[in-house]
C-alpha cells in the first residue's frame, strides 16, 4: 500500500469521523489487514513516559505514533476489557467475573463480515477456559479475557475456543494465517499490575517491558507485518485516583510500516476511540457508544 493509498485511507476515516456522507468520505478506507491490541494494566500517562524501567515502551512511543491524551473509561478493570469489544461499559463498576453482557461485538461483526479474530492469554491453561483464575498462583484471571464474559462467545464452544494460552500467537505467527483482530493479555505478573502472588514483585516493570519487546518483535518478523498490519500497545485503565475521562489517561501506542513515524497527538481519545478506528475501517456498523467518538486515525495513517 503506497502512501497516497494511506493518505486517501486517512481522509476517508477523518471525514467518517465528521460525519460527512459516503459519497463525500469516498473512497472508502482500506481495510486493515490485521490488528494486534496488547493491553497492559493500570497505569498513567505520566508513570510510562520518560520512565527509566521501561525503556522498551519508550522507544516504542517514539518510534510509532502515540496518543498522550487517551483514557480509560472507567475503573476498574473489567468493564474497561468490555467497552474495547462491545462499545459500552453497560454500567458496570466491579470487577467481579461472574458479570455477563448480552450485546453486539467486535467478535460478532468480524464474524459477519468474514473476518477473523482471536483472544490470546498469558498463563491460561487451556482454550475456551471459563475459570475465574488460572495459572501458577491464579495469574491468568477472566476478568482481563473479555470474550469470555459474553455468553454468546463464552457457551459457544467453536467461538470460546478462539481465546487461547497464549503460545498459541507464536505458531499462528509461524504457520498462519494469524487472525485480523487479536487481542493479547499478559498475566498479572507481566502487565505491571502489582501483585504479591509474583515470583519477583521488583521485577514487573522489567517482565512487562520485555514481554512487549518479546511479542512486537515477533509479530514484526512474521508475515502477518505487512503494509496495512498494526500493532497497538495500550493499558485498560490508569492508577484507580485517576478518574480523568473516567479511567484515568493512559498512553496508545500505535506501531505501523506505512504509517506515522515519531508522531505525537494530544487529542482526546479513549478506548471508544479505537473501536470506532477498527470498525470503521473495517466497514462494520460502529459499536455502542463508539459511534460518538472521534477515531484514532491520524495514529494509522499519514
Amino acid at each position: 500500500m503506497n502512501k497516497a493509498h494511506l493518505r486517501r485511507t486517512a481522509s476517508a476515516l477523518a471525514a467518517l469521523a465528521l460525519g460527512l456522507t459516503p459519497a463525500l468520505a469516498q473512497p472508502a478506507p482500506v481495510p486493515f489487514s490485521h490488528v494486534f491490541v496488547i493491553v497492559l494494566e493500570n497505569s498513567s500517562t505520566e508513570s510510562i513516559l520518560g520512565n527509566p524501567r521501561l525503556p522498551t515502551l519508550n522507544r516504542l512511543a517514539k518510534e510509532g505514533a502515540l496518543a498522550t491524551n487517551n483514557h480509560g473509561v472507567t475503573h476498574p478493570s473489567l468493564p474497561n476489557y468490555v467497552a474495547l469489544l462491545a462499545g459500552s461499559t453497560f454500567g458496570s463498576r466491579s470487577d467481579d467475573p461472574r458479570q455477563t453482557f448480552s450485546a453486539p461485538t467486535l467478535p460478532d461483526e468480524l464474524e459477519r463480515a468474514g473476518l477473523s479474530w482471536k483472544g490470546y492469554f498469558q498463563s491460561m491453561p487451556h482454550a475456551g477456559y471459563t475459570g475465574a483464575y488460572g495459572g501458577p498462583f491464579g495469574v491468568y484471571v477472566k476478568r482481563h479475557n473479555p470474550f469470555m464474559l459474553f455468553p454468546a462467545i463464552a457457551d459457544n464452544p467453536q467461538r470460546a475456543a478462539r481465546s487461547v494460552p497464549l503460545p498459541q500467537l507464536a505458531q499462528d505467527l509461524k504457520a498462519g494465517p494469524a487472525p485480523t483482530f487479536a487481542l493479547i493479555v499478559p498475566d498479572n505478573c507481566h502487565n505491571l499490575h502489582r501483585n504479591i502472588n509474583c515470583l519477583n514483585p521488583a521485577r514487573l516493570a522489567a517482565d512487562a517491558d520485555a514481554f512487549v519487546g518479546q511479542w512486537v518483535g515477533a509479530i514484526r518478523g512474521s508475515s502477518a507485518w505487512d503494509d496495512r498490519a498494526a500493532i497497538v500497545v495500550t493499558f485498560d485503565e490508569s492508577e484507580g485516583k485517576d478518574a480523568r475521562g473516567g479511567g484515568g489517561r493512559i498512553p496508545a501506542i500505535v506501531l505501523t510500516k506505512m504509517g506515522p513515524r515519531g508522531f505525537q497527538s494530544d487529542r482526546n481519545y479513549n478506548h471508544y476511540s479505537l473501536l470506532r478506528t477498527l470498525t470503521d475501517a473495517w466497514h462494520l456498523p460502529p459499536l455502542g457508544e463508539s459511534g460518538n467518538a472521534t477515531p484514532m486515525a491520524e495514529l494509522f495513517f499519514r
